[in-house]
């Protein structure tokens, strides 16, 4: 399993063609000056998520005990004004992309479906990519205060996210920052893109000459909101069409902003988050999600018929089974594993083992 675009030389926005790269570098622009992309990287800026937006995580990462939940209520002063100028000495044009995908979107017809699709994926990356470089800057202003040194008690911490104390500023999903390029600026990366659009923005890799129904132009998110949808979704194409007319928009502020796109009810083609990358094509970079530990759960197999995340019943129903089947091959395959380490039949590594 690879990304398309993984092994192909990077190079910078700016080795575009016209008007490819204006229109590319115009549409990060517009996303930069939209309220919830100023919010974000402000936040970044400041060191800490706000408290609304921390409380806003679908899986809960903070605790009710820490204090930021309280006290984070605003920016620290001087935080927006000094996102603001460091979004605006940041060079788009130097920004490193896939020159396979690079390629793919200057051939793409201006308007066509696959120039929307490539545009929002470059857009995706770059707003990941400055999100990880303004976490780099280090101007966090709570290193040295009670917020920042804040720590819960030991039989609380694994209630936090793997990125935590470093930073707060993760998507739950995308945590394995021990394999991302930038490490765990890439993780903040993640947590920008889901604030700023909606969710981590995936596509379908699986390759449409043997797979039936792929999909190369569809584009998916993966949201971490409360009262949002936490499976993948696919959007409409009506949501691509409205997102792909605010990046082409050629005035500094578009009058209409439809970020975030959150998917809904409406949003029917769905993915399991549980699922490896590989079983369902679904995804931007074939490291972004590990499967999760056994020991972490599934959300598929509640006791209470989820009718929010899935479409049906019969939906939920077949959620389950499916996490039953991946998660009994998954302990088998752990115990074959375990029992080769030392040296044991299966059947013998099963049995309950003596720790006198």
């Amino acid at each position: 399993m690879k990304s398309p675009y993984a092994e192909y030389e990077p190079l910078p926005i700016e080795k575009l063609k016209t008007p490819y790269r204006e229109i590319l570098i115009r549409a990060v622009a517009n996303v930069l000056a939209s309220p919830i992309g100023k919010q974000t990287f402000a936040q970044i800026v400041d060191g800490l998520p706000l408290s609304d937006v921390a409380w806003d995580s679908f899986s809960n990462c903070l605790c009710s005990l820490h204090p930021l939940l309280v006290e984070h209520k605003e920016l620290c002063p001087g935080v927006a004004e000094e996102a603001q100028k460091l979004c605006s000495s940041f060079d788009t044009s130097t920004l490193l992309m896939s020159s396979k995908l690079l390629h793919d979107y200057e051939s793409a017809p201006l308007g066509s479906p696959s120039f929307s699709t490539r545009l929002i994926e470059l857009v995706a990356r770059a707003i990941h990519q400055i999100a990880s470089w303004l976490y780099t800057q280090d101007t966090s202003r709570h290193k040295d205060d009670a917020l920042g040194r804040w720590r819960p008690s030991e039989e609380r911490k694994r209630l936090y996210p793997a990125t935590f104390p470093t930073t707060l500023f993760c998507h739950p999903w995308y945590i394995d920052y021990d394999q991302y390029p930038e490490g765990i600026a890439d993780s903040v990366g993640y947590w920008a893109e889901g604030r700023i659009l909606g969710g981590v923005v995936l596509f379908d890799r699986r390759n449409p000459e043997s797979v039936k129904d792929a999909a190369p132009d569809a584009i998916y998110v993966h949201a971490d909101r409360r009262e949002v949808i936490y499976r993948i979704c696919r959007i409409l194409d009506s949501q691509t069409q409205e997102l792909a007319e605010f990046l082409l928009s050629d005035t500094t502020l578009p009058q209409h902003c439809p970020l975030p796109i959150l998917p809904s009810e409406a949003n029917r083609q769905r993915v399991d988050p549980e699922q490896a990358i590989k079983k369902t094509g679904i995804y931007r970079d074939p490291w972004e999600r590990r499967l999760r530990p056994l020991a972490a759960g599934d959300r598929r197999l509640k006791d209470v018929i989820d009718l929010f995340n899935y479409l049906s019943k019969e939906d939920y129903r077949e959620a389950k089974q499916r996490a039953y089947k991946e998660r009994g091959k998954r302990q088998e395959r752990e115990w074959e594993l375990g029992a080769q380490r030392e040296g044991v039949d299966v059947l013998e590594y099963q049995q309950p083992r003596s720790h006198g």
